[in-house]
Formats: structure tokens, C-alpha cells, sequence
């Protein structure tokens, strides 16, 4: 194959260029690979469907995505990802390929993506923020940035538990981010950014940032949840309880648990992290420009006390 990649941790050998993506020459060899081909996708499952969605069919082993005039897709075994083009957009093409087809992967491996966000706060530790789509996981970390705390991941990555410590693998190089938090920002440069949706028009942007971006897992420091709530700024330390619910809803494509039989993954993956993780739940007011604020106030309130040792541990204090 022509091209190698690592994305959420796993090895990426793709017949395509994926410039999304994190090249590399070298991985450790135990890894079993994910195989990208461009061609003829089957038209029905080898086994019976457990779950039909919209454009979307699913089994434990496989998944047949359509999206209508961009492309299908269908996942094999964690290890076989086929595209079959229908536009000559590859972009947009490939921007399904990088979200739902690897997504589908994880699911196929065990693994439980999360829609998260994060920033390095020292060499080697990260905090997450986790958020529902246009809640300003992106913006939060940005306005970190401009802080002097590096991005690590956007929108998804992957955790594992080991030897009682989280760690979490970051999914490709890029930042989305809407126009309007381009024009608050001075760490991204505006001629940098590219469209992420040819076929529509969307005023999100794209940014990639291969040349800082880590493949290795590094450790999780902390969750912060992120809502729009009330008339200020509010940062709160959740308990155990609290945790398990908001990191259950911020699994990445949760309406494919049930089809692909993962629920005792959920609960066990869920359950770890809640037992290892402190959490927060960071409020800011709804419709109004607070991103500065809010990343001053998660500085002061989270950052610089895990710098000083001052969380650690789980929630349950």
C-alpha cells in the first residue's frame, strides 16, 4: 500500500493519500493495521443486519454507510475499510472516512471513541473537554492555546486504563473551527484554513497541525464538561454519579452501541474512567461572547491546581 498513518493510536495502510492524517515510516509491530482500499463496496452485509439506520447498516463484524452523492463505505472486522466514490469531491469524501467509516473501526475493535477535545497542560498530561457539538469544545481550546496550553486532539480520541492511570490517544491533526472563532484567535493562520465541506456551505474551517501532533497516548489529567448555562461563569467539581451520565452522553456516535452489541463495553469502559478521573462541569451564558473569560476561569480553577497537586484521583472526594 502506498501511504502509512496512525490515527487514534491504531496504524493507518491506505491505497489513497489521507492527508488528514498523521504520516509515519515506523509503529510497533503488535498493532494490527487498518487497511484503506478504494473500490466497489458490497451491496448487502455477508451476515444479517442487527441494526438499520438511515443510509446506515450494521453488525457486530460489519457496516455499510452511504452518505447520497459523496461516497459509501463499509468497515470489516476493525481491519478493512472500502470507499466507494460517488463525487468527484474527495475531500468531502474523505471527511466521512476520518469521522463515521474510522469511528466504525473503533466500535469493531473494542474501542469506544468519545467526542472530546483537549489541551496539553505540561509534557506528557492533558485535560479533555467534552461537549455536545456547537457547545465550544473547539473555542475552549483555542483560547487555551493563545494561553500557552497546545492543543492535543479535537472533537475525538480514544482512552484506555492502565496500572490505575487513563490515557487517552488523540485522532488526527486537525481543528475545526467555526468562523467566527477564527476572527476571536491569533494562534491559526486564516490563509492556513480550508473548507471542510466542499459539497455545502458551512462556515467551519479546517486546520491541520501535523507538526506538533503526538500519536503516542499520553496521560489524562482530567474531564471538563462544558454546557451553556445561566448568566456567568461557573466552574464545579462532579461527583461520580454526575460523571457517568455526562461521559455517557459524550460517547462519539452512541446510536451504533445497541447494533453492534457494545453495551457491557460502554458500562465497563464508562465505569474505569469515572473511578480513575477527577471531573467538572465549566458553565458559561448562552449567546454571549464569555470564551475569554471561561478559559481564564479554567486556568485558574482546574489547571493551575493540577499543576500544584492540588486534584488527583477520582471524583469521589
Amino acid at each position: 500500500m502506498n501511504y502509512s498513518y496512525m490515527a487514534f493510536g491504531l496504524p493507518v495502510l491506505s491505497d489513497l493519500e489521507l492527508v488528514a492524517l498523521m504520516p509515519v515510516t515506523h509503529w510497533d509491530e503488535t498493532l494490527r493495521p487498518v487497511r484503506v482500499h478504494v473500490g466497489e463496496v458490497p451491496g448487502e452485509l455477508e451476515n444479517p443486519p442487527l441494526e438499520v439506520k438511515p443510509f446506515t447498516v450494521f453488525n457486530e463484524r460489519e457496516f455499510l454507510y452511504s452518505v447520497p452523492e459523496v461516497g459509501r463505505y463499509y468497515v470489516r472486522d476493525g481491519d478493512t475499510v472500502i470507499i466507494q466514490p460517488v463525487s468527484r469531491d474527495w475531500n468531502t469524501i474523505l471527511l466521512f472516512f476520518y469521522s463515521n467509516a474510522m469511528a466504525a473501526v473503533l466500535f469493531q475493535r473494542d474501542i469506544i471513541p468519545f467526542h472530546v477535545s483537549g489541551v496539553f497542560i505540561e509534557p506528557g498530561r492533558v485535560l479533555l473537554f467534552a461537549a455536545p457539538s456547537r457547545t465550544g469544545k473547539s473555542t475552549t481550546a483555542v483560547m487555551l492555546e493563545q494561553k500557552g496550553y497546545p492543543v492535543f486532539t479535537d472533537d475525538t480520541a480514544v482512552l484506555t486504563l492502565e496500572n490505575g492511570k487513563c490515557y487517552a490517544c488523540a485522532s488526527y491533526p486537525m481543528i475545526r473551527l467555526w468562523e467566527n472563532t477564527i476572527e476571536q484567535q491569533t494562534v491559526w493562520n486564516e490563509q492556513e484554513k480550508h473548507r471542510l465541506r466542499s459539497d455545502i456551505e458551512l462556515n467551519k474551517y479546517g486546520f491541520h497541525f501535523h507538526n506538533r501532533f503526538t500519536v503516542e497516548r499520553v496521560e489524562v489529567a482530567g474531564i471538563v464538561f462544558l454546557e451553556e448555562q445561566g448568566t456567568e461563569v461557573v466552574i464545579d467539581r462532579i461527583r461520580p454519579t454526575l460523571f457517568m451520565q455526562f461521559f455517557g452522553n459524550n460517547i462519539y456516535r452512541p446510536q451504533w452501541l445497541l447494533g453492534m452489541k457494545k453495551q457491557v463495553l460502554q458500562f465497563k469502559t464508562l465505569s474505569g474512567i469515572v473511578n480513575t478521573l477527577p471531573a467538572w462541569k465549566a458553565s458559561r451564558p448562552k449567546g454571549v461572547a464569555t470564551f475569554r473569560p471561561f478559559a481564564d476561569a479554567i486556568e485558574s480553577g482546574i489547571i493551575t491546581g493540577m499543576l500544584h497537586s492540588e486534584f488527583s484521583g477520582n471524583a469521589h472526594e
